[in-house]
């Protein structure tokens, strides 16, 4: 039960950390768009 629960947890961590990427990415994308005009 432990470790399942462990396993879930560094999963939930891992989809934040990819989420948090994908935010950083399309707001420095729509910056560095938005100089350019």
């Amino acid at each position: 039960m432990n470790e399942q629960s462990n396993e879930s947890q560094a999963d939930s961590l891992v989809d934040a950390k990819a989420i948090f990427c994908l935010i950083v990415l399309v707001v420095a994308s729509a910056v560095f768009w938005v100089s350019q005009q």
